[in-house]
């Protein structure tokens, strides 16, 4: 008899220590529920340069897009490649590679006006929305950054200082349809043809 009173305790008090697990669970899960979604890590920002990740950029080119169309306004983009970076990492190695990129990075937000969107494009390209500015204007933007950087230098860990090259491709919005992927691809086509050209002087 004793021992059955033991083991109807025993099953009583794992059933309440069940239950009680149970609660817990339901608890914590309805608080996460209720509690504000966490920021992604990044929050937007690259890592590297600091400045906006392409995902970031995009959307406020997009909304930028749609505001110079309701307000008639210009606006014009310029995709900055860096020249050789692949060759960079391989000469020089992977930190001045990001020496090189933090760099460029820098120029392009230092250069432009507080109003201009400046992020990361991809691997070895930077863009810039030129809010209210024309094509021929955002041209002249590009030939200052370009001489800015062709005349600046990086100072690389072991003490050698090297220079960089950047090539520019701009475009301007000019019809009411046109979307930020529009001006964007019709700045890589700049890009595309200005290398070409580079490539045919020498």
């Amino acid at each position: 008899m004793t021992e059955s009173w033991t083991a109807f305790a025993w099953g009583v008090a794992a059933l309440g220590w069940l239950a009680a697990l149970i609660l817990l669970l339901v608890w914590q899960r309805a608080r996460a529920r209720s509690a504000p979604e966490a920021a992604p890590a990044h929050g937007g920002i690259d890592f590297l340069s600091q400045l906006s990740d392409r995902t970031r950029f995009l959307d406020a080119a997009a909304r930028e897009v749609n505001r110079s169309q309701r307000a008639g306004h210009p606006l014009s983009v310029m995709l900055i490649d860096i020249g050789r970076l692949r060759w960079f990492n391989q000469h020089y190695g992977y930190d001045a590679g990001d020496r090189l990129l933090r760099h460029v990075a820098a120029a392009c937000l230092h250069s432009g006006r507080d109003c201009d969107l400046v992020g990361r494009f991809s691997h070895k390209e930077f863009a810039v929305m030129l809010p209210d500015t024309t094509r021929d204007d955002a041209q002249i933007a590009a030939a200052r950054l370009e001489t800015a950087i062709a005349s600046s230098s990086i100072t690389l860990k072991d003490g050698r200082v090297v220079s960089a090259s950047i090539a520019i491709g701009v475009a301007a919005l000019e019809r009411e349809t046109d979307t930020a992927d529009d001006l964007l691809i019709a700045a890589d086509l700049a890009l595309t043809r200005i290398g070409d050209s580079r490539a045919t002087e020498t």
